[in-house]
């Protein structure tokens, strides 16, 4: 996708706090139970340890932020989405919360050891000043960790239902203009330029994959549209007629992935980045 104008950004950042802060409750079904099992794989990137002062980005419902408090470092986790903050003050102790941009933070430079951001860059419409503000937040010798998913074709449980969205057709008009290359960090060499270009160094990027079991197709569907926002939008901007064929040509597309029981194990692919201050 070509460059977004700040009118665009802005309609998109709404459009996804909005979103997200609508899917809070809802969020630990699907999407969350995923991210969750690869919160400790973002702080060992980082080296996240006793006493270090983490920020992190986008921190949904705390999993990542909860997880730094109980390694004993001291946290902040800031996100857009105002629901997502309440479920993160119910769900995690010892966290500051607080309401922010991740492309405009409200901190001082140098003000923590380690910035993360799990599945966050993928959502922005300016990842790089992510980046930048993620550094000069940073003290010398701080570490950065990012997270995002791999492509659809490794990502499968957002892959299998993209296909099949695909065969059956949607109303793109029902949905907001612009928004990010979702899986433009998918490509690693676009990654480790990414944070190279905000200065760090020693910059590593590496595939994480597992498989995640979903009981059938109408729970994978279900947890996505409580789950996801660009997803769960083009499922609603279907027609009746055209989701009954998404049903349809995502059980064939599911095929490869049914146990014996009936249920589905989804092989699940995230790219996870990580470097030093000077």
């Amino acid at each position: 996708m070509g460059v977004m104008s700040a009118g665009e950004a802005e309609a998109f950042k709404v459009f996804e706090a909005e979103g997200w802060s609508a899917r809070a409750g809802t969020y630990g079904g699907l999407t969350g139970a995923i991210t969750g099992r690869l919160a400790e794989s973002l702080l060992d990137a980082a080296g996240v340890r006793s006493d270090w002062r983490v920020l992190d980005v986008a921190t949904g419902p705390g999993y990542v932020a909860g997880r730094a408090a109980a390694r004993g470092a001291r946290v902040v986790g800031v996100d857009l989405a105002e629901g997502m903050l309440e479920l993160a003050r119910q769900r995690v102790a010892g966290v500051e919360l607080l309401r922010a941009d991740a492309e405009q933070l409200p901190f001082d430079d140098a003000s923590f050891d380690a910035v993360l951001g799990g599945f966050v860059i993928n959502h922005l419409p300016h990842p790089q000043r992510a980046l930048a503000e993620a550094a000069r937040v940073l003290v010398s010798g701080g570490q950065v960790a990012f997270s995002v998913w791999d492509r659809p074709e490794r990502m499968r449980v957002i892959g299998v239902v993209k296909e099949a969205i695909e065969t059956a057709g949607v109303d793109r008009d029902a949905l907001p203009a612009g928004g990010p290359d979702p899986y433009r960090c998918a490509d690693e060499g676009e990654f480790r330029a990414l944070l190279q270009g905000a200065g760090m160094v020693g910059v590593t990027v590496r595939t994480v994959e597992l498989t995640h079991r979903i009981a059938g197709t109408e729970e994978l569907v279900r947890g996505l549209l409580g789950s996801s926002v660009r997803t769960a939008a083009l499922l609603r901007a279907q027609s009746a007629v055209a989701r009954r064929r998404t049903m349809a040509a995502l059980e064939r597309t599911v095929e490869p992935y049914r146990t014996s029981d009936g249920a589905l194990e989804l092989p699940v692919s995230a790219k996870l980045a990580s470097g030093g201050k000077r």
